[in-house]
């Protein structure tokens, strides 16, 4: 089972608590979350001198933690959004790194207590999470054919990041595939998206399915923007 882009305090409620349900109930083996588990809105390159620098941390944190314990992940892929912090860990400023390093201890903390599979944010090879004949990662791409594109450049795949759920194929003769769990967010609070036509594409899911061996078979739920019930497949 695996779904991202939760955005910590910015999260749907109701749509995480409905995919946690789903997790008691189908038992997965492989638990993964995709990334951007966190928001970080404060710590954004573009941040310094605008409204987003008094964005709070605490309650971002605080949500984004608690969704991970409640999860319990076996696999949690660094997002473009958790990457924030681990760049700002290594700042040539003292007094930043050190906020940095403190933040991203508190990422890792339920991490580590449930033994996942920590996943950097790169586009190389140790930026994807290998299970089947599928790689799992946050994702890169964005545009339109993000997901063709994602499935020509890596394979076989399951991102997140472009808050479209979706699936479609890759242009190269081994065929790969790529699936789009799209966000677990609220779609109304990510307001530096409010004036884009694009943000009308963006929906909800998840991928589950069954492994075995080298093969993966997979499905995706989706469910559009502004849902309120989240029935789930069991």
């Amino acid at each position: 089972m695996a779904f991202g882009c939760s955005h910590g305090h910015l999260s749907n409620k109701t749509f995480t608590a409905a995919l946690m349900g789903f997790a008691d109930r189908f038992k997965p083996k492989h638990r993964i979350h995709l990334g951007d588990g966190f928001d970080f809105t404060a710590f954004r390159s573009g941040a310094k001198g605008t409204k987003d620098e008094g964005e709070p941390v605490d309650c971002d944190l605080n949500e984004g933690r608690a969704l991970i314990k409640r999860f319990r992940p076996t696999v949690f892929c660094m997002g473009n959004h958790e990457d924030r912090i681990v760049k700002l860990a290594q700042h040539h400023n003292t007094i930043i790194a050190t906020a940095a390093g403190a933040v991203l201890q508190k990422i890792l903390e339920p991490l580590q207590a449930c033994r996942a599979i920590v996943i950097p944010y790169t586009i190389h090879a140790s930026g994807w999470y290998r299970l089947g004949d599928y790689a799992w990662g946050h994702g890169h791409l964005f545009a339109e054919n993000y997901l063709r594109d994602t499935a020509e450049a890596w394979g076989n795949t399951v991102v997140a990041h472009a808050h479209r759920a979706g699936i479609a194929k890759g242009r190269r003769s081994d065929n790969p595939t790529c699936y789009g769990v799209g966000t677990a967010c609220d779609i109304e609070k990510m307001t530096y998206a409010k004036g884009r036509r694009a943000t009308l594409a963006w929906s909800h899911g998840m991928v589950f399915g069954h492994v075995c061996g080298d093969k993966a078979s997979l499905c995706l739920a989706e469910w559009p923007q502004g849902e309120t019930e989240f029935k789930m497949p069991i």
